[in-house]
């Protein structure tokens, strides 16, 4: 992506990090991966088994984590989390371009809906009667905030994501009628979470539905009634997490992780992706699988599966 040109220099003391000596002045008009960098980007290399492509890179300049000793061309410009740098020089960026514009002229939004202020509201999204929404938020293009949810501050809801919607859940009579069960509980989104596409956060029955500051939820997942996640988890695009089921803080799931209702995942746990879990799994544990089991007795077990020559 190109930008207005900035010197090194400028971008440096925008990131508080040391410049190069005799490079303040280097001209930098956009920004790129190592594979894709021409003259004039700045990239970044975060971790070295792609040192290789720093070697390589048409970059101007990149950065590296302190002590970094590269071959390249490029100018290398050193700080504690390049990741994390460049990461920040981008988020300058976004507010320099101008991000998305409020648009809720051309959304449908209930007159009793509270809404906090500075927030933006993208085209053909829907927030019924009922639904409270925190400070500087921002509700993607056709995103339902509907009347049970109740979403903190720095809240992101992208396009097509549903909040607050009814819970599966139904109770059979004698004679094999299923009842749909009343969903009363609400959907509580703690401050500075973030919700992907198309991913689908019920309300609870009883008890809420609650997901905890910090915790980023990607494209088409799935959350279901009462469920509760803790702070600061990361969830990879179509995970299903069944009712009742408590996440704690610090997770990490791969992709299509499937979970059981009524488990209890501890704080700081990591779940490979694919994976079914279908018991409890305490604190600090890595677990893959279908069962999920123990990282390393998974790999022993697939070890001696592949022995069997099937």
């Amino acid at each position: 992506m190109k930008h207005t040109p900035k010197t090194l220099g400028s971008i440096c003391e925008g990131l508080n990090i040391p410049c190069p000596a005799g490079q303040q002045s280097l001209e930098l008009g956009g920004v790129a991966t190592l594979e894709q960098a021409t003259a004039g980007d700045l990239s970044f290399l975060s971790n070295l088994k792609y040192a290789a492509q720093a070697q390589t890179s048409s970059a101007s300049a990149i950065l590296v984590k302190k002590g970094s000793v590269i071959e390249t061309n490029a100018v290398l410009v050193e700080c504690d989390d390049p990741y994390m740098t460049f990461t920040m020089y981008l988020i300058g960026l976004e507010r320099e371009i101008g991000g998305v514009k409020d648009q809720r002229a051309q959304a449908l939004i209930s007159d009793d809906a509270v809404i906090g202020n500075d927030c933006i509201i993208e085209a053909g999204a829907i927030i019924a009667s009922g639904a409270i929404i925190g400070d500087n938020c921002r509700i993607g293009a056709g995103a339902k905030i509907l009347s049970a949810a109740r979403l903190g501050n720095r809240v992101v809801i992208e396009a097509g994501a549903v909040i607050g919607s009814q819970g599966f859940g139904f109770a059979p009579d004698k004679k094999g009628v299923y009842h749909a069960i009343p969903q009363l509980g609400k959907v509580v989104l703690e401050d500075d979470v973030f919700i992907g596409a198309n991913t689908t956060v019920d309300r609870g029955a009883i008890s809420d539905t609650r997901i905890g500051q910090g915790t980023k939820v990607d494209n088409q997942c799935m959350i279901a009634h009462g469920v509760t996640i803790g702070k600061n988890t990361v969830m990879a695009a179509q995970t299903g997490v069944a009712g009742s089921t408590s996440i704690g803080d610090d997770c990490k799931f791969g992709g299509q992780v499937g979970i059981i209702g009524h488990l209890k995942i501890g704080n700081n746990v990591t779940i490979y992706a694919q994976s079914g879990v279908m018991n409890d799994v305490p604190d600090n544990k890595v677990i893959f699988g279908s069962p999920a089991l123990d990282r390393r007795h998974f790999l022993k077990s697939f070890a001696a599966f592949k022995k069997q020559g099937l």
